[in-house]
């Protein structure tokens, strides 16, 4: 596809949006990248900031763009996470550049690169890096001679140049939620949770590569690493950015490890649950007739959990009556109980994973274990009974349009 007048006319202008303002030198190292010579170096902050902006949010008329479009909010998050620790290292940004005087200094791949002012520069992968640290400086300028690997192509146009950026973004493979739980050890809620994971009854019952479990997964695992995370900020009343605070202080963790622990004790009191616990994996066919193996009960657990407590203060009581979880060893879990329609599963037969999903588990489970619960939780039987009245109604506009189709 050729470029038309207009288009090139607009390019050029853009282009010389971004033109820089004095030459900048960098050492380099060089070398042969496909049918390209790339250059590889480290960039400080300072003249990052100085010598590129962001790509203007201007499309051609032929809606090619030299880079897509920010993302405030992504913006935001890296310079808070640049400025909330001495931690911090980022994948290297990829800069297109009109034109690159190199000098080779020795015999082998090390160069002295240097990007004239006249020439255009821009990040065709990093703009919201870019964005982030940029505005950092502004309120930790010392920050300046940090650091952060650049790769130096020059242009050869914009279809070969914006080929780059999908060349590099459409083949990787993100790492789910549970991997980043995993391997991220900064936030507090994923430390707590691979401790309460590692714990005597769940070691060996968490998956911590997969992003979720489901009643069809195959896995020999009850619930996902990620899945405990959700766990835990339910039962405790906090977010994964407020636990940073409330979960911080040892002897907060130390109550709700011991409140965990004794919890999941109890849970055994049902035979299903106890057997799974023992189990030395989940079957497929535990996993097709039961609850428990679902994310949506694993949550309802952990809202009963939260409102055990809240019982307690509210009494004043120094410690759990657990009298009342008697009653616990004879509820059914299994699919078929026609309570879970309606409350966490819809009249197909499949689990629904929401809010209310786990407002309306844990009424019925409030009600059979005798338990009262929070006046916000009052009206969910109503709630209930309406999302009953609406699955009928579908499931009677799905038989009528079927026996329409087979009269065909």
């Amino acid at each position: 596809m050729q470029l038309s007048q207009q288009d090139i006319k607009e390019l050029d202008g853009l282009y010389k949006q971004l033109n820089g303002t004095t030459d900048f030198t960098l050492f380099a190292v060089g070398g042969k990248e496909g049918d390209r010579f790339t250059y590889v170096a480290k960039i400080p902050f300072g003249v990052l900031a100085e010598q590129y902006d962001l790509v203007p949010d201007a499309e051609l008329s032929t809606n090619l763009k030299l880079q897509r479009d920010l993302v405030v909010s992504r913006s935001r998050n890296i310079a808070n996470y640049i400025g909330s620790n001495g931690d911090f290292i980022f994948p290297e940004l990829i800069s297109i550049s009109e034109s690159i005087i190199a000098e080779q200094l020795n015999a082998g791949n090390v160069f002295k690169i240097t990007i004239p002012s006249d020439a255009f520069r821009y990040l065709v992968d990093g703009q919201g890096r870019l964005s982030g640290i940029k505005r950092e400086l502004k309120s930790s300028p010392e920050l300046a001679e940090h650091c952060i690997d650049i790769k130096f192509i020059v242009s050869e146009g914009i279809k070969r140049d914006t080929q780059i950026f999908a060349d590099v973004n459409q083949t990787p493979i993100s790492p789910n939620k549970s991997q980043c739980v995993a391997m991220d050890n900064r936030m507090v809620i994923n430390r707590f949770a691979k401790v309460v994971s590692e714990s005597t009854v769940l070691k060996s019952k968490i998956d911590f590569t997969k992003a979720s479990v489901t009643n069809s997964s195959n896995t020999g695992k009850l619930w996902t690493l990620n899945q405990m995370v959700s766990f835990i900020t339910i039962l405790t009343g906090t977010t994964n950015k407020s636990s940073q605070e409330k979960l911080a202080d040892e002897a907060t963790q130390k109550y709700w490890l011991g409140f965990i622990s004794r919890y999941l004790e109890k849970l055994q009191m049902h035979p299903g649950i106890k057997a799974i616990f023992n189990a030395d994996e989940i079957s497929a066919e535990f996993r097709s007739q039961t609850v428990i193996g679902t994310s949506v009960f694993l949550k309802s657990v952990a809202l009963l959990g939260k409102i055990i407590v809240m019982n307690v203060v509210d009494s004043g009581q120094k410690q759990v009556d657990w009298s009342f979880f008697d009653k616990w060893a004879s509820l059914d879990l299994s699919v078929d109980n026609k309570e879970w329609l309606g409350r966490c599963m819809n009249y197909r037969g499949r689990f629904e994973d929401k809010a209310f999903n786990h407002k309306a588990t844990v009424s019925y489970l409030c009600e059979q274990l005798g338990l009262q619960v929070p006046k916000e939780l009052e009206s969910i039987e109503e709630e209930v009974l309406m999302a009953r009245a609406q699955m009928l109604k579908a499931k009677r506009e799905e038989a009528k349009q079927l026996a329409k189709e087979e009269a065909q």
